[in-house]
């Protein structure tokens, strides 16, 4: 079975970490990377996805409008990893409003993050959107 996965992300060094250590599980695994919103729009009507990691750096928009259009503007019901430098309380909470299923802080060990993302993959039931 091959997963997809959709990075979202304009900053190339967490692009890199994540893919870089995504590709070493030992799965058959896509990953996708989308750097604005025009390309997020055409990749979630015209692509399925597993997971969608989601960037808190993200600079085109705030990471939590970013989640919000993903949930509630494109109605996709992938798990969203949310990757975040804002370490209140609130942002969490507001996060998980708008539909982020994990939130990872930075910086992260990219190791753990590889086998989270395999435990995930292999546990995961399919629903298609």
């Amino acid at each position: 079975m091959t997963y997809r996965i959709n990075i979202i992300s304009n900053e190339i060094i967490f692009l890199t970490l994540i893919k870089k250590f995504v590709e070493k599980i030992e799965l058959d695994i896509q990953v996708s990377q989308t750097d604005s919103l025009n390309v997020l729009y055409k990749k979630m009507k015209d692509n399925y996805y597993d997971l969608i990691i989601v960037d808190g750096n993200f600079s085109e928009n705030s990471a939590i409008d970013l989640i919000h259009i993903i949930r509630f503007k494109l109605k996709t019901f992938t798990p969203i990893w949310f990757f975040t430098v804002i370490q209140t309380p609130e942002y969490y909470k507001k996060a998980l409003q708008v539909g982020a299923n994990v939130i990872i802080e930075r910086p992260f060990d990219p190791i753990e993050i590889a086998s989270q993302i395999h435990g995930f993959l292999t546990k995961k039931v399919t629903v298609k959107n």
